[in-house]
């Protein structure tokens, strides 16, 4: 028997359709989004959802807004050097419990190839993941070949994520992973310093 969606809270509506929105591209793809399977999902009725977005355009990028801010928030990128544990930790917490949330950013990563409007969005949003990692290693100091280091820090984080959310990996392939990339972002980090 299916599951009966939640019924949203006054109050709560953009955000429960936005969430709602991830939900439904997760199962059923970019493509698969209409305005009555997010209705159905949040427990509210279609024309809810017309009126606090406008368009399906509209919810995609509000949602790839939410996801990009509540997958920063939860992945703890900016520690990303202070603990391997602490990160690991971090990281599969949020693979564990957001997996709906990747799997909607990487839909909307493939579709930004066929749109420029939401290319924008995806560049914006690994510019913000980017830049947490160059902070977390390198501090405010940062010049363009640490940035270069943390984008591919974080473009090796990102593949992980992306081969977990598609089972192509399990999670002692993702810990392991991880630990020999911090390894491997801590002794540059180290390098940088000993040559300043």
């Amino acid at each position: 028997m299916a599951e009966e969606p939640q019924r949203i809270k006054y109050g709560t509506g953009r955000e429960a359709l936005i969430e709602a929105a991830v939900r439904v591209v997760a199962r059923h793809g970019l493509h698969g989004m209409t305005f009555r399977k997010v209705a159905q999902e949040a427990g509210v009725n279609n024309s809810l959802v017309a009126h606090h977005f406008g368009s399906l355009s509209s919810l995609a990028s509000a949602a790839l807004e939410w996801s990009a801010s509540t997958a920063l928030n939860d992945s703890h990128l900016a520690g990303f050097l202070d603990s391997a544990e602490d990160y690991r930790s971090a990281l599969w917490s949020t693979l564990s419990e957001e997996r709906d949330l990747h799997v909607y950013q990487f839909e909307m990563i493939l579709e930004a190839s066929r749109d420029e409007a939401i290319r924008d969005h995806i560049m914006a949003m690994y510019d913000q993941y980017t830049s947490e990692v160059s902070r977390s290693m390198f501090g405010d100091s940062a010049n363009d070949e640490d940035n270069a280091l943390a984008r591919a820090v974080f473009a090796a984080l990102d593949g992980l994520v992306l081969q977990f959310v598609s089972g192509a990996i399990g999670r002692e392939q993702v810990d392991s992973s991880v630990a020999a990339l911090w390894n491997l972002a801590a002794l540059a980090t180290a390098s940088r310093s000993a040559s300043q």
